[in-house]
């Protein structure tokens, strides 16, 4: 007869150990999408500043050179007047003087449209600046609140290993 020993057909159970858990990195690769994201936002806002600030000085030139040709156009006819008025000229150059301010009065209308025009580009560029300055805003709020949640996360998972 053979003795059979305890532990020669027996199984023994392995002893319980915690299974390391993989952390949970959806979050890291969610903030890292994020912040290239907010990067772009960035990017972009400082694109339409510069397109702005662009058109504002080319609206600034076309109204100073408005202003000047609206002010030449003026003293040019006061010269005249004057010149005729005080009998240094005759109709023949009055009616040419006259002319030539009917040709700086058209030129200086075409620079006010000019004016006009740069100024409607300048509040476009204007308002595409503040909406990508609205776009960031909201995109940095919405990163912190990531960043608290994961803080969050990771005090809840160190209070539960300990």
């Amino acid at each position: 007869m053979r003795l059979r020993r305890a532990g020669a057909g027996t199984r023994r159970e392995a002893p319980e150990v915690a299974e390391a858990r993989v952390p949970d990195r959806t979050i890291e690769r969610l903030l890292g999408v994020r912040k290239q994201r907010l990067e772009r936002f960035e990017r972009e806002r400082r694109e339409a500043r510069e397109h702005w600030r662009g058109r504002r000085h080319a609206q600034r030139l076309a109204k100073l050179a408005w202003r000047d040709a609206r002010e030449g156009a003026a003293e040019h006819w006061r010269q005249a007047r004057a010149r005729f008025f005080a009998m240094e000229t005759d109709s023949r150059q009055f009616r040419a003087a006259q002319g030539g301010y009917e040709r700086m009065k058209r030129d200086t209308a075409q620079r006010l449209l000019a004016w006009r025009e740069r100024a409607g580009e300048s509040r476009a560029a204007g308002s595409t600046f503040f909406a990508a300055h609205h776009r960031l805003a909201e995109a940095r709020r919405q990163q912190e609140k990531l960043d608290i949640l994961r803080q969050h996360i990771k005090e809840t998972e160190r209070r539960h290993d300990d």
